[in-house]
C-alpha cells in the first residue's frame, strides 16, 4: 500500500468518521421556508433531514425514499432526497456507500452542495489519480471560479466550510499542485476558529507527513 493511499484512508476516517469541527457554518431556513406553501416533497425532505440531525439515519433514509416516490417532486427536491440518502448511507456504512446516491443527486441538480461534498469525499477516500482529479472538479464546482467558496452545513452532515476547503487542499496536494493546496489550507485554517486539535488541524498534519 502506498504512502498516499495510507494517508487517504486516514483522511477518510478523520473527515467522515466524526462530527463537524468547531467553526462550522449553518444556514437556518435553508429549505427555503419563507412563509410560502411547501410541496409534499419538500415537507417530506424537511422531516427526513430532521431525522438525520437526530442521528436516526435508517429512518431518515427510508423517509427520503418517499420523496423519490412522489410524482410531483421537482428535480431540486429529488436531488435533496438523493443527497440525504447518500449521507445516511455514509453515516451507516462509510463514505463509499453513498457514491451512487450522490451521483444521482447531481444528475437531478448539479448545484446540490451536500452531494458535491459527499461525492468528493468518497472519491478521495478511494484514492486513485482519476478519482482525486474528479474530486477536485466537484469541489471547485461548489462555486466555480471562486477559490474562497462557502459551504454551509445546512443539515448537520458533519462537514464545515473549513473542512470542505481542507478536503480540496488535500486533493490538490495529491494531484501535485502544492500552491493551490497551500492556498486552500490557509483558507481552511482562517475559517476554523479553534484550529488546534480540530479536523482541519489533523488534515494539515497529514499533509505535512506527505513528501
Amino acid at each position: 500500500m502506498t504512502k498516499i493511499r495510507i494517508f487517504t484512508l486516514l483522511l477518510s476516517l478523520v473527515l467522515f468518521g466524526c462530527g463537524a469541527a468547531p467553526g462550522g457554518d449553518s444556514l437556518d431556513g435553508a429549505n427555503g421556508d419563507f412563509g410560502l406553501p411547501l410541496s409534499g416533497a419538500t415537507q417530506n425532505n424537511n422531516t427526513s433531514w430532521s431525522l438525520f440531525k437526530d442521528g436516526s439515519y435508517s429512518s431518515s433514509q427510508q423517509t427520503f425514499q418517499q420523496t423519490l416516490n412522489t410524482q410531483d417532486a421537482s428535480s431540486a427536491e429529488l436531488a435533496d432526497a438523493y443527497a440525504g440518502i447518500g449521507w445516511a448511507q455514509v453515516k451507516l456504512t462509510g463514505s463509499a456507500s453513498g457514491m451512487d446516491s450522490f451521483r444521482q443527486a447531481l444528475a437531478k441538480n448539479s448545484n446540490q452542495p451536500e452531494a458535491r461534498v459527499g461525492l468528493a469525499g468518497a472519491l478521495i477516500s478511494k484514492g486513485t489519480k482519476d478519482e482525486i482529479t474528479e474530486a477536485v472538479s466537484i469541489l471547485e464546482g461548489i462555486d466555480p471560479n471562486n477559490s474562497n467558496f462557502t459551504f454551509y452545513d445546512r443539515y448537520k452532515i458533519g462537514v464545515s466550510n473549513a473542512e470542505a476547503h481542507a478536503l480540496l487542499a488535500y486533493a490538490y496536494f495529491v494531484k501535485g499542485d502544492r500552491t493551490k493546496a497551500n492556498a486552500q489550507m490557509s483558507i481552511a485554517s482562517n475559517l476554523d476558529a479553534q484550529y488546534s486539535g480540530t479536523t482541519v488541524d489533523q488534515i494539515a498534519e497529514i499533509l505535512q507527513f506527505i513528501p
